[in-house]
């Protein structure tokens, strides 16, 4: 419950970095910095079998601080040696900037990027193993101190890309230095080549848990390589920083992972999470569907023509968040790496290659159904069932995403319910039915009513207002007829301040 909260307040941070940068970039270096960003995430991701494994191991109580960190210094020295090369590569493919600073030099500075997101993904799943509670104070504390340092480097020094740069790496030191604050006592072990050995040699079934979201990524390239135009990118990008935050509801469950591991009892846990999951899903997707136009002016009045790819999107990150909520409960029962025999054949059996298994294909359905609309459509007229060409990519585009995530939720909903029952209780239904009801007909009835106007932080405001209203609704019609889901945000509140 904390972790979500910071999650979701973290998207004002967010967006306050975003229109600060965007502000104060040309297209040409926001461009090369979304692509810097994307090649350390490549580089780096051989490091995320540390962080899989170590949460794992700390959740059943193995103190390995000491090594896990000893061996996230040998994989920053290797990674940052290829880090180095392709980006030489990378850089030489692409025109240079405006000056006498070439493309090389901008990735060249991102080099500390590496081993300080490698270190601040190894102590934060120590957290998440051992005080999942706390896991996502570290994130919190990044996402502040981003937007205080890119708010001098680069709105008052006007150190353009450089700036935002050097305000992700100063955020990740502050992030890094908090955790380890927060974690003094995980330090006391021995160095252990046994359990690093381990790690490494049972990596690819941590890798392949994670390679979805990397896989996944490359439909951005897809997209730009078939159109040879940023435009497409452009609107479903404005879309999806929207979309993605419905997902968000899923750092709910993050907590469930490290108790289960830990022994807590799935079935009553699991339901319980699903119900808050529902509590905060139901409004994000509504509010975004509803107030899709003036969110989307916020960005630009350009972006406004993305309005039917935030609404489809909104309804696919809901799926995808529950379907990163089953793969919490999935993985999380798996008991194969308490094995001390480390068995390829054993882990082909495991619920998380299962679960890596369904992910994997999805994706690469998904991108396959994306490369074939995106050739084809490319290749048609400029307007389209009366939308322009490259908005309708991006419509097709969301309707993939739609059906990968309403295909993960189907094939991993029967290893679900032989875990738990997915049940609600009558009373909780009927409570967030009539609080949907009422959250729905409140902000239809606002956005008719109130204009949306003013420079960005005003629309901004009246945003806020029309959706705190409706949602104060939507909690009153709830918690009115629902004792339990009283006694839900209750639980919730007194973790986040007790």
């Amino acid at each position: 419950m904390i972790t979500f909260a910071i999650k979701l307040a973290s998207t004002l941070t967010g967006f306050a970095f975003i229109v600060l940068v965007t502000s104060n970039l040309s297209q040409s270096d926001f461009g090369l910095w979304q692509l810097i960003s994307r090649l350390i995430g490549y580089v780096i991701f051989p490091a995320n079998l540390l962080a899989f494994w170590t949460t794992r191991y700390r959740a059943r109580g193995i103190i390995l601080g000491k090594s896990v960190l000893v061996a996230a210094t040998i994989f920053s020295a290797a990674l940052l040696v290829c880090y180095l090369i392709l980006s030489y590569f990378v850089s030489g493919s692409l025109t240079t900037q405006a000056g006498t600073e070439s493309n090389f030099y901008y990735f060249l500075i991102s080099t500390p990027q590496v081993p300080l997101y490698i270190f601040a993904g190894v102590i934060e799943a120590i957290l998440w193993g051992s005080v999942p509670e706390r896991a996502s104070f570290g994130f919190g504390i990044f996402e502040i101190a981003k937007v205080i340092i890119g708010a001098v480097t680069v709105a008052v020094f006007h150190l353009s890309l450089t700036g935002a740069i050097i305000a992700i790496m100063g955020a990740q030191m502050v992030q890094i230095i908090t955790t380890l604050i927060m974690t003094p006592s995980e330090y006391g072990d021995h160095f252990s080549f046994a359990i690093i050995s381990k790690m490494v040699r049972t990596g690819w079934v941590a890798l392949l848990s994670q390679l979805q979201p990397l896989v996944n990524n490359f439909d951005f390239l897809i997209v730009a390589i078939i159109t040879g135009s940023t435009i497409p990118l452009a609107l479903f990008g404005a879309a999806f920083t929207y979309g993605a935050i419905v997902s968000y509801s899923n750092w709910i469950a993050f907590g469930l992972y490290a108790g289960i591991l830990a022994g807590v009892d799935p079935k009553k846990s699991a339901n319980q999470v699903l119900e808050l999951q529902y509590l905060f899903t139901i409004p994000l997707v509504i509010g975004e569907i509803l107030l899709a136009f003036p969110l989307l002016h916020l960005f630009k009045a350009d972006y406004t023509q993305a309005v039917p790819i935030l609404i489809i999107l909104a309804v696919a990150y809901a799926l995808n968040s529950f379907s990163l909520t089953f793969d919490n409960i999935i993985s999380g029962t798996d008991i194969t790496d308490v094995s001390n025999r480390v068995d390829f054949s054993l882990y082909l059996k495991s619920k998380i290659f299962q679960v890596a298994r369904i992910n994997i294909v999805i994706t690469a359905a998904y991108l396959v159904i994306l490369s074939i609309s995106t050739l084809i459509i490319s290749s048609g007229p400029v307007i389209i069932f009366g939308y322009q060409k490259y908005t309708f990519i991006g419509i097709i585009w969301a309707i993939a995403a739609l059906g990968m995530w309403s295909a993960g939720v189907a094939l991993k909903l029967p290893y679900v319910t032989k875990i738990t029952k997915l049940r609600i209780p009558a009373r909780n239904a009927v409570a967030l039915l009539a609080g949907t009801v009422g959250f729905t007909f409140v902000l239809f009835l606002l956005t008719k009513l109130v204009t949306i106007h003013g420079g960005e932080v005003m629309q901004a405001i009246y945003i806020i207002g029309i959706g705190a209203t409706s949602l104060a609704v939507y909690g009153g019609i709830i918690f009115l007829i629902s004792h339990e889901m009283r006694s839900l945000a209750k639980q919730g509140l007194a973790s986040l301040f007790g």
